[in-house]
């Protein structure tokens, strides 16, 4: 498996992807994800085919997690991890210290890989989703231990699966 920096070629990928993991309610259309590719940080995490990707952004000292999906054929393999620990590491690069995201508040298996990276509940936000959903604000200082987390432009996961 091979993490590396989403190009414009990956967006068909990204939207099955997309709408392989939300409802068509809560998934990003097209529009937007290309404004992300664009504009944010996007890493894709590969081996033959697109398997997750994590979209981000960066504004000064503040980073945001737009959106992270991985394929559901795909899931508990430790890309969701990976693919997160990239991004924060290429966030801290670029003098990121603090970085938030949303979650729905019934995605326990999110909030608990948000948790074990370090992420805390900031605020519950009613309502967040438009379908009467709410969602959680976590955040994280990405400071840890006096030392900014290290880049790197893309990793390989060992996996030990058959």
């Amino acid at each position: 498996m091979r993490i590396q920096r989403g190009l414009a070629g990956d967006l068909p990928s990204i939207l099955a992807a997309e709408r392989a993991c939300f409802s068509e309610e809560a998934a990003f259309s097209a529009e937007v994800l290309t404004f992300f590719l664009e504009e944010g940080l996007t890493f894709v995490a590969e081996d033959g085919g697109l398997a997750g990707f994590v979209m981000g952004f960066a504004a000064g000292d503040l980073g945001k997690v737009a959106t992270l999906d991985v394929i559901p054929g795909r899931r508990g393999e430790g890309l969701a991890q990976s693919l997160m620990e990239v991004l924060e590491a290429e966030l801290a690069s670029r003098g990121v210290e603090a970085v938030t995201l949303e979650v729905a508040v019934d995605n326990r298996g999110a909030i608990a890989l948000y948790e074990k990276l370090g992420y805390r509940e900031a605020s519950l936000l009613e309502g967040y989703y438009g379908t009467g959903s709410d969602a959680i604000l976590m955040a994280k200082l990405l400071e840890q231990e006096g030392r900014l987390l290290q880049t790197t432009k893309y990793i390989d996961i060992q996996n030990d699966s058959p």
